[in-house]
């Protein structure tokens, strides 16, 4: 069985049945079989749990694993295969009630019903979801009261929109918003009313598009906008630059240089809306 085991820090050697008060349990991969789940579901000291392997062969011993964790605060699923999480995650009948930290990696095109029970969520992680219905997944997740950190990589969709319920707020304990890989994303949008105490914003990764953000002037709690992106290089249009004559070289300078326009272009735009806001927040 491999994998990492902790309790309160301590290396433990394998054979996990008797370790009742084991707090930590990382690094698991129980791709190979059930039995090790049946094991998991008898820890239940278990505070933090990180496992990989998950798939639709071992997903209904998994779900049944975490309803006997009552303690668990942190949590990190990774998937195995092309399908990802779908149909792994649904249907735990009992999720952990105290679950302070999410972490899914793997497609999942719709989010798990029972997060929203999640009433002491902190940190929600969610990477290569390839969530279908933008808007019901924002609104679901907008609801969740103690949410302070979400980060979403990739995004699939050609428009990100935050927008308030028709009653109260949304995200409205939200401090840290990290947005990675926007590859085909024309535009990412916040409504008056929404995101109220977001201190900081992150844009990562690769973007393929022309990308226009607005109602940076609307987030009233921000302190900083961060930008750590690329515009990726177009290769058909190097290649049909190379067809008419002109060399590599040429050619990707043209496309460096058309990148260095959009990602300008981008920064002034974010620049403008953010000198609208009444907190004045720092572009990096």
């Amino acid at each position: 069985m491999r994998g990492v085991y902790e309790e309160n820090g301590t290396m433990v050697p394998k054979g996990i049945r008797n370790l009742k008060d084991l707090y930590t349990l990382r690094d698991v991969n129980i791709g190979r079989g059930n039995a090790i789940l049946r094991d998991i579901g008898m820890l239940t000291g278990l505070h933090k749990l990180g496992v990989a392997g998950i798939n639709k062969k071992n997903g209904r011993a998994f779900r049944l694993a975490i309803s006997n964790l009552g303690k668990l605060e942190s949590l990190s699923v990774s998937s195995a295969g092309m399908s990802g999480l779908c149909g792994c995650l649904d249907d735990i009948s009992s999720p952990p009630e105290n679950l302070q930290s999410l972490k899914l990696y793997g497609n999942l095109k719709t989010l798990p019903e029972w997060i929203k029970e999640l009433q002491h969520l902190v940190k929600l992680k969610l990477v290569g979801a390839r969530l279908l219905e933008h808007d019901v997944a924002m609104e679901f997740l907008g609801k969740l009261p103690k949410l302070e950190i979400l980060v979403i990589s990739p995004f699939q969709g050609e428009e990100f929109h935050f927008k308030p319920p028709q009653t109260g707020t949304a995200f409205g304990s939200l401090k840290v918003l990290k947005l990675a890989d926007l590859w085909g994303t024309k535009s990412v949008k916040f409504e008056e009313g929404t995101m109220l105490k977001l201190e900081r914003l992150q844009v990562e990764g690769l973007i393929k598009n022309e990308i226009g953000f607005s109602g940076l002037e609307f987030l009233l709690n921000i302190n900083e906008v961060q930008l750590r992106f690329e515009f990726h290089f177009d290769e058909k249009r190097i290649r049909a630059a190379r067809a008419a004559g002109a060399d590599y070289e040429t050619a990707r300078a043209e496309e460096e240089q058309e990148a260095r326009r959009k990602e300008g272009e981008l920064k002034k735009k974010i620049r403008e809306q953010l000198a609208r806001n009444p907190n004045q927040p720092i572009l990096f």
